[in-house]
């Protein structure tokens, strides 16, 4: 993967002015710095929108819980996750649980989230 692509698909993009005043862990913090190109790649997954319903939800999950909910292996999921939590839509918490960031969390009961270029509505199964 290439440090200045977020998502890490095309060594090629530039890195974003945004991304280098994120956190210490160089994570875009927030949802608006995401280039559009990279939140098309990043969004291009079935598995990844299976994520972020689930993570929607409000509860912090670890890796194993997230797979056996989306249908997805541990492996696969942990992968997506790191892409995520790269391009600042995830961040890792106490006991490597997963949640939303809080720049994309959605309101309490709402199943949108707010990702700078576009709203993503998760309340539909696949």
């Amino acid at each position: 993967m290439n440090a200045s692509d977020p998502i890490g698909n095309n060594p090629e993009t530039s890195a974003n002015p945004a991304s280098a005043a994120g956190d210490a862990a160089g994570a875009v913090t927030k949802a608006e710095s995401i280039k559009l190109k990279h939140l098309a790649r990043l969004l291009n997954v079935t598995a990844r929108w299976r994520i972020l319903r689930e993570l929607a939800k409000g509860e912090a999950l670890p890796v194993n819980v997230l797979a056996m909910r989306v249908r997805c292996p541990a492996a696969s999921v942990s992968k997506h996750m790191a892409l995520l939590k790269k391009a600042g839509v995830v961040t890792i918490g106490y006991g490597r649980l997963y949640k939303l960031s809080p720049a994309v969390q959605p309101q309490p009961g709402s199943p949108r989230l707010d990702l700078g270029h576009c709203v993503i509505k998760l309340d539909t199964e696949w």
